[in-house]
């Protein structure tokens, strides 16, 4: 079994998404980044793209990204900032 990790994808308006996931896939501005529980501790600033959240489930919920944001995984951990 997949070892899952805490996402939260946070707006200023209001929390977008929060959960337990196996992965994450994110629009940095190096190219696409692919997160998994354990992670090390990362920062990146996002651009515009698809972030896609696979949950537990095996589900897959995507989002859309406009303009930059900022990720940050830390401890088992990732928290997107989206404008």
């Amino acid at each position: 079994m997949e070892k899952p990790f805490h996402v939260a994808i946070l707006s200023p308006e209001r929390p977008l998404y929060e959960g337990e996931v196996v992965s994450l896939v994110v629009p940095a501005e190096t190219g696409y980044v692919g997160i998994l529980a354990d992670h090390a501790p990362f920062a990146a600033n996002l651009i515009t793209g698809r972030i896609t959240v696979r949950e537990l489930s095996g589900k897959s919920v995507v989002f859309n990204a406009e303009g930059k944001s900022f990720l940050e995984v830390t401890e088992n951990k990732a928290v997107l900032f989206l404008p």
